[in-house]
């Protein structure tokens, strides 16, 4: 963005949230010294947010403090877009050590939407998938990867919809005897390993849990004519992906540590 273009003093007050979010209460002249600016300035920031009721001032005192208010400007920040915010570098690095595309997907109703793709940075890729591409859970192999550690109601349920919907003469699907082997293979070896006759594509699934929940999965599309090796992918690929998988969750964890500790430093009212 141009310098031009940016509002000075709404980046200092976010700069003052910032700090007091980090540091706790404070007065004028600590947030002064914290974000760098005069303590006019701060002062004058602080009542600014005080009279939209981000910030309290304490009563007999020069000290201010954020109210839960604060909480809203996060209102609209869902888990998954913090998930795809920690997943994007790691995704990156490992596609550029791996070469082959990768995808992260998450469930939505039936389907696994992708959220996140390195298909424009792969010169591998045959097909690229927009952001958002959607795909029935139980054709897509991170659906595979996420059904398979879902409760088995939850399974049943996801099965009874996708065969009530099939349509004459619409693209074929796995039945119910491969469904249940391919999510057995999840469970047993850790991932998915489907390659349809259709698609000059194959397909590489590890599933993505955070506290052993499943919150979607990780696939690596690869070129079927040029890897026919699947000791390699079973030996090699197949541990890597797991280890990304378990590198986001880790990630992700520490992540929900720090909002915890936030949450419990920020006042009530």
């Amino acid at each position: 963005m141009a310098e031009r273009d940016e509002i000075k003093s709404l980046k200092k007050a976010l700069r003052a949230i910032t700090f007091l979010n980090q540091h706790g209460d404070a007065t004028a002249s600590k947030v002064a010294s914290g974000i760098d600016v005069p303590r006019a300035t701060a002062y004058r920031l602080l009542q600014t947010l005080a009279s939209e009721g981000y910030v309290d001032k304490l009563p007999s005192s020069d000290i201010y403090r954020l109210t839960s208010l604060v909480r809203r400007l996060a209102a609209g920040f869902q888990d998954t877009d913090l998930l795809v915010e920690i997943a994007r570098p790691l995704l990156a690095e490992v596609q550029r050590e791996l070469g082959w595309s990768l995808a992260l997907a998450t469930p939505r109703g039936n389907e696994m939407v992708v959220r996140l793709n390195t298909d424009h940075d792969s010169p591998l890729v045959l097909t690229r998938h927009r952001i958002g591409f959607a795909i029935p859970m139980l054709m897509s192999t991170s659906g595979l990867c996420y059904l398979a550690h879902c409760p088995a109601a939850e399974q049943e349920a996801v099965m009874k919809a996708d065969f009530k919907d099939r349509r004459p003469h619409a693209a074929p699907r796995f039945e119910r005897a491969r469904i249940e082997q391919l999510m057995r293979g999840v469970l047993d070896q850790g991932y998915c390993h489907i390659e349809f006759d259709h698609n000059r594509e194959g397909n590489l699934g590890v599933p993505l849990l955070l506290a052993g929940r499943p919150v979607g999965g990780i696939v690596m599309r690869y070129i079927k004519s040029t890897l026919r090796n699947t000791d390699r992918l079973r030996e090699v690929y197949a541990p890597r992906l797991q280890q990304l998988a378990h590198q986001i969750a880790t990630h992700r964890s520490h992540a929900a540590d720090h909002d915890a500790i936030h949450d419990v430093n920020t006042p009530q009212i």
